[in-house]
């Protein structure tokens, strides 16, 4: 399933070389492909070289593609197998990097909280099994509906919705025990 009504015709005119097509493809699904290598990977700095990589390979395979309608899952396809592949030649997932946060001059302990929160939300996220966590992502980070979702991934839109609420539960329970662990 192709978001835009004109995502058929540039694919079709990146597949006959035009670059700047391609360039458009790719700010469309960027965050697709990156949802997808982070629910494999659990961390942004690998998920951010794994879509990277994945938009090489969709360059070098676009001319393979039949079906421009089933662009994006398989951009999540290529991104899910990439990033296996990455655990597999590392056989380790490197831990989120500190990324730094901006004061504003008003309310200078906002950064803080945001990282700290944003921090705690990444570290509950590694903990949940990978089939949830992609789902929560695809649901939230990428704001997919069911449908889209399961047209997708090749699973059913209710089978995503229990992992979806699922997940969304193991995270509470993952962060109010993050809450109590830093508390005692």
């Amino acid at each position: 399933m192709t978001g835009a009504p004109d995502d058929e015709a540039l694919i079709r005119q990146a597949q006959q070389g035009d670059h700047d097509a391609f360039g458009r493809l790719v700010e469309r699904y960027y965050r697709a492909a990156y949802a997808s290598a982070y629910g494999v990977l659990g961390n942004a700095s690998d998920a951010e070289e794994i879509a990277q990589e994945t938009f090489v390979q969709v360059f070098e395979k676009l001319d393979r593609l039949r079906e421009p309608g089933a662009f994006t899952s398989w951009i999540w396809r290529i991104a899910r197998d990439t990033a296996l592949k990455h655990i597999r030649k590392h056989k380790r997932v490197r831990p989120v990097a500190d990324t730094p946060e901006v004061e504003t001059e008003d309310r200078p302990h906002e950064p803080l909280v945001a990282a700290e929160e944003k921090d705690q939300l990444l570290a509950a996220l590694e903990e949940l099994p990978e089939d949830m966590r992609e789902a929560v992502l695809m649901r939230y980070w990428e704001e997919l509906e069911y449908d889209e979702m399961a047209s997708r991934t090749g699973v059913s839109a209710a089978a995503l919705y229990q992992r979806v609420c699922r997940g969304l539960k193991r995270l509470r329970e993952v962060i109010e025990r993050q809450g109590k662990d830093a508390m005692a």
